[in-house]
């Protein structure tokens, strides 16, 4: 006998008797919903399912979230999460993905507005896609420490305003906690004279991939930096305005550090020709140039 085969669009029953309709491969867990913004939020047992009557806050809905069985979240347009103290958004639910709705002024934001406000990355396998990470004081120490394997971060904005500034935006853990960390198609502009990294690469993971990022801002050491031996990296097609005066480095990498590193293309404030600085990666068709030049050349030159 024939049977009719299950389709990506599926539909189910809610606890209220109505059905709603959802993509399978997207939403094979339970679907939640978070909107400051929303008149009547809270966070409470009953809201949360659809988005008139959404929690509160992102950190209540990670804790109903359940491990393994791809739960996802949706920040509503104008959302806002204050991320106030050390820890004060933890993401420590496996397979989570946190998607935010909106664009522009609209697009939700994770507000750090104390020095050690942070967001810690404490289970694995979580994606983030579409959120605004904004400083909201002076001199955030880390705005996102991970410390768990397969993290993502996609499509998300990460912004100072010269006065209010993270020293460094993203950093990983030690050895092998934190493997596997992908930052792609997200926008860095963050040009205090404190920054030292947009991204800090302290450890000795593997696997990680930054590619398709715009990093504009002054950092100290470099927007991509990675002190630890890195294996397997791939750095490929970031575009990266390093606007500090005395130092020439946009993106510096271990000599241990190995995997690719391509298509980058990179302008700084310093003449000298040390724009990309990664020993032991694989390099082809990368641009280094001075901030005001018309154009770049092979970074390294070519021999």
């Amino acid at each position: 006998m024939a049977t009719t085969p299950k389709r990506p669009l599926f539909d189910r029953n809610s606890q209220y008797g109505w059905y709603d309709y959802g993509n399978f491969e997207k939403h094979p867990g339970n679907i939640w919903f978070v909107g400051s913004c929303i008149t009547g939020c809270a966070d409470a047992f009953g809201w949360g399912m659809n988005p008139d009557s959404p929690f509160a806050t992102l950190d209540y809905a990670v804790g109903q979230c359940v491990n393994s069985q791809g739960d996802v979240i949706y920040c509503l347009p104008g959302h806002v999460e204050t991320v106030a103290a050390a820890a004060g958004l933890t993401l420590d639910v496996i397979g989570i993905t946190i998607i935010g709705v909106g664009q522009g002024v609209y697009q939700p934001t994770v507000a750090l507005t104390a020095a050690l406000s942070d967001v810690l990355v404490n289970a694995a396998s979580i994606t983030v896609e579409g959120i605004h990470f904004m400083a909201g004081i002076a001199d955030v120490v880390a705005a996102i420490d991970v410390d768990a394997t397969d993290f993502t971060l996609r499509n998300c904005r990460f912004t100072g305003d010269g006065t209010f500034n993270a020293i460094i935006w993203i950093q990983d853990g030690a050895a092998a906690t934190s493997d596997r960390i992908t930052v792609e198609d997200c926008v860095f502009a963050d040009n205090a004279a404190n920054n030292t990294h947009a991204i800090n690469f302290a450890g000795t993971g593997t696997q990680h991939i930054v590619r398709r990022n715009q990093f504009i801002g002054h950092w100290s050491t470099g927007a991509i930096f990675g002190a630890g031996a890195i294996i397997a990296a791939n750095i490929s097609d970031n575009y990266i305005y390093q606007i500090h005066a005395s130092v020439d480095s946009g993106i510096n990498l271990a000599a241990a550090t190995t995997g690719v590193c391509m298509n980058n293309r990179v302008n700084t404030g310093n003449a000298s020709a040390n724009q990309i600085t990664a020993i032991g990666l694989g390099k082809c068709q990368n641009y280094g140039g001075i901030i005001g030049d018309s154009n770049g050349l092979l970074e390294p030159i070519a021999t």
